[in-house]
């Protein structure tokens, strides 16, 4: 199976993708993005949260914050995913997020 969907603005293309893999392990060990955390591991705490953008029926984007470890790397397939790092400006985060 093959999936192709945005990382932090990045066009990312999977090709032999495990039906199984969450999109947590895939953020941490695959695509190196540490900022997103394994809590629960359940979907309780919001610790593994990502924004995932896709398109509605009148071609408008639609936010959704999902909880990455509940989430199979195949339902990324044509999505725009937003982590922890991506919101960093000039590769620097606000003092708000640092603290």
């Amino acid at each position: 199976m093959t999936i192709q969907f945005y990382l932090n603005g990045e066009l990312r293309r999977e090709d032999a993708v495990s039906p199984t893999t969450t999109v947590l392990d895939y953020l941490r060990v695959s695509a190196g993005k540490t900022g997103t955390k394994e809590g629960c591991a359940e979907g309780d705490c919001g610790a593994c949260t990502i924004v995932v953008v896709r398109k509605n029926g009148d071609d408008e984007p639609l936010y959704e914050a999902v909880n990455s470890c509940l989430l199979i790397l195949p339902q990324l397939d044509g999505a725009n995913v937003v982590t922890v790092e991506g919101l960093a400006r000039d590769g620097h985060f606000d003092p708000v997020q640092t603290a």
